[in-house]
């Protein structure tokens, strides 16, 4: 298999289901892909529990820590805003910047703002739909959902 670059989004992916992420993302890394954690942050409370679930990763993107930086981010106390245009197209713009192949991300609306493929994942199914139509399977075992992605890219 070619070197495939994969985003993954932590709330809502990979908090579902830790033990399968852990053995998906280190088969990807094994065969020289690369996993980009894509989430809203903060970095710090995703890297500790990346850490703490033994997850392998190649880099995480965080989007509040991202507008923070900038000086987006409006805080009221122990609440944060940033504009909703902004937070809901700078996944589909980071993706198409770093080359990510595909995102497995559970929000819908960030799927309209990707030119690259996204896969609407669906907890419930632990499945994902690209916008082919085609779905992966995250009840499956590891090596064929791996098999499969590496399949439907080449479909794009």
């Amino acid at each position: 298999m070619s070197k495939i670059r994969i985003g993954l989004d932590f709330h809502g992916v990979i908090d579902t289901n830790p033990h399968y992420f852990k053995e998906f993302c280190s088969a990807a890394i094994s065969i020289g892909w690369e996993i980009f954690i894509i989430t809203g942050g903060p970095y710090e409370k995703v890297k500790t529990l990346l850490e703490k679930w033994q997850i392998p990763y190649s880099e995480i993107f965080a989007i509040y820590d991202y507008y923070d930086k900038l000086g987006k981010v409006k805080k009221e106390g122990e609440k944060f805003f940033v504009d909703a245009e902004l937070w809901n197209t700078i996944k589909g713009k980071y993706c198409k910047d770093n080359k990510i192949d595909v995102q497995i991300d559970d929000s819908g609306i960030y799927g309209n703002g990707f030119s690259t493929p996204y896969c609407h994942f669906d907890e419930n199914s632990k499945s994902c739909t690209l916008q082919n139509g085609l779905t992966l399977d995250f009840t499956k075992p590891v090596a064929e959902t791996l098999n499969l992605i590496a399949q439907r890219l080449a479909n794009f």
